[in-house]
C-alpha cells in the first residue's frame, strides 16, 4: 500500500483501525511468507550408532539453514523391519518419509510399487557412471533406470586375531574354511577364546548375507540379473529370472557353515547372532574369527574394548577350496526421493542427496562410521587410507563383491532364504534338502507374480 505524505491527516486520525488492519495484513503476510521459505523434510533410516549420520545431517541443516530443514525419521535397526516401515508409510494415504536410506537390495521393490522417484536425469546431468564403484551403482538399478543414488557401501570380511595366529605358529590368516577351522581347533585347545567363528545366523536379512557368501565362495550361484555398466546403461537390461541355486556347489556351500557348528568351532547360538552379538563377542576376546561388515571396525578402534586394533587383522573370506575366488557380498545404503512429494520438495531433497553423497561427507563417514564410500576418487585418497585402516583394506575386498538377488519380489524371497539358512544351521534341514527348498521358494514366488 502507497501512502502520499503530501495528503493532510488530522494528527488524531492517524492510528484508527481501518489503517491498522492493512498494517496487521502485511505483518501476517510476511510472517507467513518466512515460515514458508524453509522446506522441512523427513528422512528414513535405522539407528547410526557411531554419530556420524547425525552429524553429517546437522551440518546439512546449517549449510542450508532458513531453506531446507532435514528432519531424522529413525526406523528400526532391523533392516527386513525397517523396509516393512517403509511400506506401511508409502502405501498410506499420506506419506510422512521424504528421503528414504534404502538398502541395496531394495531398489527394484521400492521402484516397482512406484515409491520411488526416477533420478536417472539428475544423475546423468551430474554424474558420470564411472565416479561411483560399478557394484553400488548396480544397486540402484532397476529396468534400466536409476532411481537413488549410492551412498555407502559394505561388503563381508573376515576378521582375525593375528596375535593368537602368531602365537600358535600360524604365519598367515586362513584361505579356505578347512584351514580356518584347523587354525580355531588349534587355538580353542591351547587355552584360547570359547568360540572359533562367529558370523550372522540369526534368522533375518544378515542371514541372507551369510548363505549367499558360503554358497558364493564355494562356487555355487543364486538368482541374477545381467546388469552390468559399461559408459552407459544397457537399455536392454531388465529382470533376468536364472535360478541357479540348486546346485552341488551351493549345497557344499551350506555345508561348509553348518560344519562350523557341527565341528565345533562355532557355538551352537550362532543361529541367533546378528551384527551386535558377532562385534560384542569379537570385542570381549571370546572368539578367533569373525565374519562381520567394515562399520565393526572403529568400535573395535575406539580402544574401550578387551580386543583392540594391534591384535586383529583383516583378510578376504575363505573360500571352499585353494584356487577359488573370495566373494563378498554387497551390503550398505542408497538414498532415495519418495515419489510422493512435490515439486519444490523434491528440488530440496536432491541438494540433500547430493551434500550427503559428495566425496567430503563420504569422507567423514568412513572414518567416523566405517563405511565405505561409492565414490571411486576416494580410494585414492592416500589420507583416507591411513587414517581409515578398513577402507584401505576393502579397496581389494570390494573388486569382488556381489548383489543379493536383483528382483522386485526379493522382499518376498528375502524371509524364505533367511528362514532356511536358520533351519540348516539349528540342524532341521540338510544342505541337499536346503537348496532345493530355496529353488523351490524362488520358483514359486517368481510364478505368483
Amino acid at each position: 500500500m502507497r501512502f502520499n505524505h503530501h495528503h493532510h491527516v488530522p494528527r488524531g486520525r492517524l492510528f484508527q483501525p481501518f489503517l491498522i488492519l492493512p498494517l496487521l495484513l502485511v505483518s501476517l503476510f510476511l510472517s507467513n511468507c518466512s515460515e514458508k521459505s524453509t522446506t522441512e523434510l523427513n528422512f528414513a533410516f535405522g539407528p547410526d550408532d557411531s554419530g556420524a549420520v547425525a552429524d553429517l545431517i546437522e551440518a546439512f541443516n546449517q549449510t542450508y539453514k532458513g531453506e531446507i530443514q532435514v528432519n531424522w525419521q529413525e526406523g528400526s535397526r532391523v533392516s527386513n523391519e525397517f523396509y516393512r516401515e517403509i511400506e506401511k508409510d508409502q502405501s498410506s494415504d499420506n506419506p510422512s518419509m521424504d528421503i528414504i536410506g534404502a538398502d541395496v537390495v531394495w531398489t527394484a521393490a521400492l521402484a516397482h510399487a512406484g515409491w520411488a522417484r526416477d533420478l536417472s536425469n539428475n544423475f546423468y546431468d551430474n554424474y558420470q557412471t564411472n565416479d561411483f564403484n560399478e557394484a553400488s551403482l548396480n544397486s540402484t538399478i532397476y529396468q534400466s533406470k536409476i532411481w537413488g543414488m549410492p551412498w555407502y557401501m559394505d561388503a563381508g570380511i573376515l576378521y582375525y586375531r593375528k596375535d593368537l595366529l602368531a602365537a600358535n605358529g600360524f604365519d598367515h590368516p586362513p584361505v579356505t574354511w578347512s584351514e580356518l577351522k584347523q587354525m580355531a581347533k588349534t587355538i580353542m585347545a591351547n587355552d584360547g577364546p570359547k568360540y572359533g567363528y562367529v558370523f550372522q545366523g540369526a534368522n533375518y536379512e544378515g542371514g541372507v548375507v551369510n548363505a549367499c557368501e558360503f554358497i558364493w565362495n564355494a562356487g555355487g550361484n543364486f538368482l541374477i540379473s545381467d546388469l552390468s555398466i559399461g559408459s552407459e546403461i544397457d537399455e536392454s537390461s531388465d529382470e533376468v529370472n536364472i535360478i541357479t541355486i540348486n546346485s552341488d556347489a551351493a549345497k557344499m556351500g551350506l555345508t561348509e557353515a553348518l560344519d562350523m557348528i557341527t565341528s565345533g568351532v562355532s557355538p551352537e547360538v550362532v543361529s541367533n547372532f546378528k551384527e551386535r552379538e558377532t562385534a560384542a563377542a569379537f570385542a570381549n576376546g571370546d572368539a578367533i574369527f569373525m565374519r562381520a561388515w567394515p562399520t565393526a571396525y572403529p568400535a573395535l578402534e575406539a580402544g574401550d574394548t578387551k580386543v583392540t586394533t594391534d591384535q586383529f587383522a583383516l583378510a578376504p573370506l575363505p573360500v571352499s577350496e585353494f584356487g577359488m575366488q573370495s566373494y563378498s557380498c554387497l551390503g550398505g545404503w542408497n538414498l532415495v526421493i519418495s515419489n510422493h512429494i512435490d515439486a519444490d520438495k523434491e528440488e530440496a531433497a536432491w541438494k540433500f542427496i547430493q551434500f550427503m553423497t559428495d566425496a567430503r561427507q563420504q569422507k567423514e563417514l568412513a572414518l567416523n562410521g566405517g563405511t565405505l564410500p561409492t565414490l571411486q576418487q576416494l580410494y585414492s585418497d592416500e589420507r583416507l587410507m591411513r587414517k581409515a585402516p578398513v577402507v584401505d583394506f576393502a579397496r581389494q575386498v570390494i573388486q569382488n563383491t556381489r548383489v543379493r538377488p536383483i528382483t522386485s519380489k526379493y522382499m518376498e524371497l528375502s524371509p524364505d532364504i533367511a528362514w532356511t539358512f536358520n533351519e540348516v544351521l539349528k540342524g532341521n534341514l540338510n544342505p541337499t534338502e536346503a537348496v532345493e527348498t530355496m529353488q523351490g521358494q524362488m520358483e514359486d514366488v517368481l510364478a505368483a507374480n
